[in-house]
């Protein structure tokens, strides 16, 4: 059931690169954030986070940009560890799925299956409260990227395998594209 996928024309499909690139990019964007985090928070943090705004470009006196900083500035140091812990776990968790995917296990589309499903109430529930454009983009991929791969392994057995396969006699240890 957890074999490695071995496309019929012997390349990967090009939504399982697109993903796996996705979650890989996302991994280094959560790293980079994290260390950033560390470095402002070692010393002035509010001093710190204004210089990092005007480093890429941004107003620290705008209307959405201050208030953010405020908050962030704000930040104790347990609650900066927890940040940076949940950075670190976000990370670690797309670098699985990404090489998992891009490997073509079979286990990489579940992880990612289900860590996207459990994470779309969330979304939803995020976007009712406060909606906004960047988390309806994240809500948008997150439910396409799910449907796409349940939708792959719906076609190809899966946990859906198909009673035919079963009676023609293929076990879960033979490659679903290999036909008798």
């Amino acid at each position: 059931m957890l074999e490695r996928r071995v496309p019929q024309e012997g390349r990967m499909p090009v939504g399982f690169l697109l993903i796996g690139l996705y979650k890989l990019a996302t991994a280094v964007l959560a790293v980079v954030l994290a260390v950033g985090l560390a470095r402002v928070y070692r010393g002035d943090a509010r001093a710190s986070l204004e210089q990092l705004t005007r480093l890429v470009g941004l107003d620290p006196e705008n209307s959405f940009v201050h208030p953010l900083l405020l908050r962030l500035a704000e930040l104790g140091r347990e609650q900066i560890r927890v940040v940076l812990a949940g950075l670190a776990g976000y990370a670690a968790l797309h670098v699985v799925e990404g090489i998992g995917i891009l490997r073509g296990k079979r286990w990489g589309e579940f992880l990612i299956v289900l860590a996207s499903m459990s994470l779309l109430p969330v979304e939803v529930w995020e976007i009712a409260r406060r909606g906004g454009p960047v988390r309806i983009a994240a809500l948008i991929v997150n439910a396409g990227i799910v449907v796409y791969l349940i939708g792959r392994l719906g076609r190809e057995g899966g946990v859906f395998r198909s009673t035919r396969s079963m009676i023609r006699g293929q076990s879960g240890s033979e490659p679903r594209n290999v036909r008798p």
